[in-house]
């Protein structure tokens, strides 16, 4: 067994340990602070992008990702516009409605962003040319060639993003078009496949092409449709949606196939113009002075239409639309005042004679009517018959005996009558007519409205009455 530690030896362990700690604490107070431990990691980066799916246009899609499914499945549907639930139909009056769309689908999935862009591409003289808007500036064969860069196997952008943008933007042009559009569109389906392979731009200028016939001749028709944008605003009767739908239509077409319009401002104004509402013209009427005038140099042919939409909605909403002018009211009380006088002139006891007219038993007048014997209608028809046929050719006019009396052929009858032809009443009366001027009905309210005197007025209008119904 060990001998125990002294008293001297426990007090010399205890003093050494009590430098040790001093040197430590020494050593620790010349020391430099150690940084505390971070508590919270840095924030991270935020890349900014328009929509989710434009977020890293320039990547691969991964589609075993429920984000990467989740573009995908937004890609192919059908174009949501709500003009368009039954689909496009390939017809030129919902083509501007189809390309807005279309465009908006393509921005908000990114198919027209960056490198792996797949809508803008360069015509045969180099120019860069988006399809969507500007479909007609640049050939088939053109935009085929470009489309090889993404759709061909092997070449660069094969297995890229704008591969799959291709992919995504063919399944939706086929499911945005009707089963009609479907069937006219699969007739040239070997004009836009290759190899198996759906070239989408090119299939979206296909599909333009067959619903507004891209030819000069469809420009120069473009060009007299909006031409003739006045005489539609009157067959629509100055319906202000259908006007601008009409003008849009016509003038998008024509850019789109490179085509300019001198006027367009002047040809708006000049529909508008001819609008059957008094309240919308007049208004129309001040803008085109100011517009003359130098006072609206920044006015677009866009801010116009939605300026005119603005007056239609807000005439509409106050039941002002489709008022008439004061000159037309005018005219509309005029006739009513003429047709108020018709009738209240009441002829001499010896005119209404002539007129024909005797009293009915309430005392009004009633038409009188030369009556016929019928107590022989056999002998009456004999009679009548050999009166109405004309003399042959080198027979005498006159003197034709029947019976004991003298008859003459009337060419103012054309009957063979007692009385000469000089004697006729008839004739006389043709001649005089012609002799005497017709008063027209536009002298007839003049007169009726201007006259001074009630009764005279009633007379006039009495008189056109009369002077309509012979």
């Amino acid at each position: 067994m060990a001998n125990a530690p002294t008293t001297a030896e426990l007090q010399a362990l205890i003093q050494q340990l009590q430098a040790q700690v001093q040197a430590l604490q020494n050593a620790a107070a010349t020391a430099a602070p150690v940084a505390p431990a971070a508590t919270t990691a840095a924030p991270s980066v935020v890349v900014f992008a328009d929509t989710p799916q434009t977020l890293g246009a320039e990547d691969l899609i991964d589609y075993s990702s429920k984000r990467g499914s989740e573009i995908y499945k937004q890609g192919i549907a059908a174009l949501d516009d709500k003009s368009l639930t039954d689909g496009f139909n390939m017809t030129a009056n919902q083509t501007v409605i189809f390309t807005e769309a279309f465009l908006s689908r393509a921005t908000a999935m990114g198919w027209n962003k960056g490198s792996k862009q797949i809508t803008t591409f360069n015509n045969s003289s180099g120019v860069p040319v988006d399809i969507i808007k500007s479909y007609g500036q640049i050939s088939e064969a053109t935009l085929k060639t470009a489309c090889e860069r993404f759709c061909k196997p092997g070449q660069p952008d094969a297995e890229s993003r704008a591969k799959q943008n291709n992919t995504m933007m063919s399944m939706c042009l086929n499911k945005s078009l009707t089963a009609t559009a479907k069937a006219s569109l699969l007739t040239y389906r070997n004009e836009y496949t290759f190899d198996g392979v759906e070239y989408a731009p090119l299939m979206y200028k296909i599909i333009m092409r067959l619903a507004t016939i891209d030819s000069v001749a469809t420009t120069q028709t473009l060009r007299d449709n909006l031409q003739n944008l006045g005489v539609f605003a009157v067959t629509v009767k100055g319906d202000i949606d259908k006007i601008n739908a009409e003008f849009d239509m016509n003038y998008s077409q024509l850019l789109a196939r490179g085509a300019t319009l001198d006027d367009p401002i002047g040809i708006l104004f000049d529909a508008y113009l001819l609008v059957p509402c008094y309240n919308f013209t007049k208004y129309i009427s001040t803008k085109h002075d100011e517009y003359l005038d130098g006072n609206l140099t920044s006015l677009t042919h866009e801010a116009m239409m939605s300026m005119a939409k603005r007056k239609f909605d807000f005439l509409k909403t106050k039941g002002k639309w489709g008022a008439k002018s004061p000159d037309d009211e005018k005219i509309v009380a005029m006739a009513a005042q003429i047709n108020s006088l018709k009738g209240q002139l009441k002829l001499d006891p010896k005119l209404s004679a002539i007129a024909g007219e005797e009293k009915k038993d309430d005392g009004s007048k009633k038409k009188k009517k030369n009556k016929k014997n019928t107590s022989n209608k056999k002998e009456q028809k004999q009679d009548e018959a050999w009166k109405k046929v004309p003399p042959k050719e080198g027979e005498s006019k006159t003197g034709k005996k029947k019976g004991k009396y003298t008859f003459n052929w009337c060419e103012h009858h054309m009957a063979w009558t007692v009385h000469k032809p000089s004697d006729c009443l008839l004739g006389q009366k043709h001649k005089d007519e012609q002799k005497k001027p017709k008063a027209n009905s536009a002298t007839v309210a003049a007169a009726a409205t201007s006259a001074a005197n009630p009764q005279f007025a009633a007379l006039m209008a009495a008189l056109a009455n009369l002077d309509q119904n012979e």
